[in-house]
């Protein structure tokens, strides 16, 4: 709550209500229904992750763990992550996955709609196993 004049002055959340948005102040969520789930703020915070992710431009192949983590620390990781080329590599999803992972919709295309992309870039790294 005490971001909300800072974000409309700034011209975010315009479109920000009671319906579409979960609204904090102090310690308590003053939407008279409360949150939709027990672990809304996780499912969102993952969602940003998710988010944050995609814009590699290709689908990731790989494991993300964060704590305590935001949009600044998503973009730090993936910047570092895509600024070091010995860090992952490009592979084609039908290779990959043994067969086409995608297939091309064709009538989604002519309709104007994006297709998922046939390549994945993959960390060349193991998970970590701890």
């Amino acid at each position: 709550m005490r971001d909300v004049t800072k974000l409309w002055s700034a011209g975010y959340a315009l479109g920000a209500t009671f319906e579409n948005t979960v609204v904090v102040s102090q310690d308590r969520v003053l939407n008279a229904e409360g949150l939709r789930f027990v672990d809304e703020f996780v499912r969102h915070k993952a969602l940003d992750a998710i988010g944050d992710l995609a814009l590699a431009g290709l689908p990731l192949i790989g494991a993300y763990r964060s704590s305590r983590g935001g949009h600044k620390l998503n973009h730090a990781v993936l910047c570092a992550l895509m600024a070091d080329p010995t860090a992952w590599t490009t592979v084609d999803a039908g290779r990959f996955a043994g067969q086409a992972a995608y297939p091309v919709d064709r009538a989604a295309r002519r309709r104007g709609q994006a297709d998922i992309a046939a390549t994945l870039a993959a960390p060349v790294f193991g998970p970590d196993v701890s």
